[in-house]
């Protein structure tokens, strides 16, 4: 086999690889929600927050849950593709301007990356 088709090969098997990533604690991610709280629910039905609610989050396209008026620039990320997912959540979570500029998200960054795994951990197990 040649030089350019271990490359090529290598490079097949890095972008069908799972991304590796340490699996979040629900319990302490339910801890770690509180921080999201002021803003977010968890509850469909409730609708005096200042964010969405987060029920029904993974999977579902960015700037498109019902009764919420989103920023221009979610809908915008909707609309070209953004779709909530453990990988794009978490990126979010870290930096919300980085993902999406010009959201109306508090920029309450969540550095620890621990921390984010619990919390996503926490959304996919209670936001179903």
């Amino acid at each position: 086999m040649n030089k350019r088709r271990l490359i090529v090969a290598g490079l097949c098997l890095l972008a069908t690889a799972a991304p590796l990533r340490a699996e979040g604690d629900p319990a302490r991610g339910q801890r770690a929600f509180q921080r999201c709280y002021a803003c977010h629910s968890l509850d469909p039905a409730e609708r005096n927050l200042q964010g969405p609610s987060l029920d029904g989050l993974f999977g579902r396209r960015a700037g498109t849950r019902a009764g919420y008026d989103y920023s221009p620039a979610m809908v915008a990320a909707g609309r070209n593709g953004l779709i909530w997912t453990e990988e794009t959540l978490e990126a979010f979570i870290a930096d919300p301007q980085a993902v999406v500029p010009d959201t109306n998200m508090a920029p309450m960054r969540m550095t620890d990356p621990a921390e984010r795994a619990d919390l996503i951990a926490y959304l996919k197990r209670a936001s179903r």
